[in-house]
């Protein structure tokens, strides 16, 4: 879950100035980038999970940007990811290349890997905290990334400097980005719910179930 959230969280730490973005990227970012493309390549059940959750990441910010770009195109929504490649790099002229592919595997893809590690982990203790409201779940997950990054905009002294002014505009288009990206999450979370946890959780409740006695432990849900 570290290497996961470690892109989103270096923002923050470099807005507040605790450490430079490209400092933060060659000793934190890519060791556990690295770290988890090893664990990935293993095959554990908690790796493919990883790896679904970064697909989902992905593929969450790719349908975001399908609202954002339009907007950023027409002047209507601030664009700092070129900034923040800048930031990554040291760069003084802006880098759209790294910023997008920060924007895009660090933070839409690592931070849905975090969650869908998270919900494994859930999962092997209390699964219906994870199967009863998945998708709900995931969109919640989202506005909790918004409230970070408002968080980040507002209170730093230069945060809205740094990353864009919060204007009720950019509240509202932001707060509808992250909605549409935990939406996503909540698609792909809901698919790994029913072809994976519940059959794994109904296997497990009829392995302890007295025989004759195997009712669904999803009964109650319905």
């Amino acid at each position: 879950m570290a290497a996961g959230a470690m892109p989103v969280l270096a923002i923050p730490l470099f807005v507040m100035g605790v450490m430079p973005l490209t400092a933060e990227a060659l000793y934190l970012v890519i060791p556990l980038a690295l770290l988890t493309v090893a664990l990935v390549l293993h095959g554990s059940t908690e790796a493919m999970w990883a790896l679904k959750g970064l697909i989902a990441g992905v593929a969450g910010v790719a349908v975001y940007d399908t609202v954002r770009i339009p907007m950023v195109v027409a002047g209507i929504w601030p664009d700092f990811i070129p900034r923040l490649g800048a930031w990554v790099v040291g760069s003084d002229e802006d880098q759209p290349f790294v910023g997008y592919l920060w924007r895009y595997l660090g933070d839409g893809g690592g931070i849905g890997m975090a969650f869908f590690v998270f919900c494994r982990a859930v999962a092997s203790f209390r699964p219906s905290l994870i199967t009863a409201r998945p998708a709900l779940l995931s969109v919640g997950y989202g506005v909790f990334i918004w409230c970070g990054l408002l968080a980040t905009v507002v209170l730093p002294p230069h945060g809205s400097d740094l990353l864009f002014a919060l204007t009720p505009e950019s509240f509202c288009l932001s707060l509808l980005g992250h909605l549409i990206y935990g939406t996503v999450l909540g698609l792909f979370l809901s698919r790994a719910v029913t072809d994976v946890l519940r059959p794994e959780v109904t296997a497990a409740f009829c392995d302890m179930a007295p025989a004759g006695k195997h009712k669904s432990p999803f009964a109650s849900e319905a």
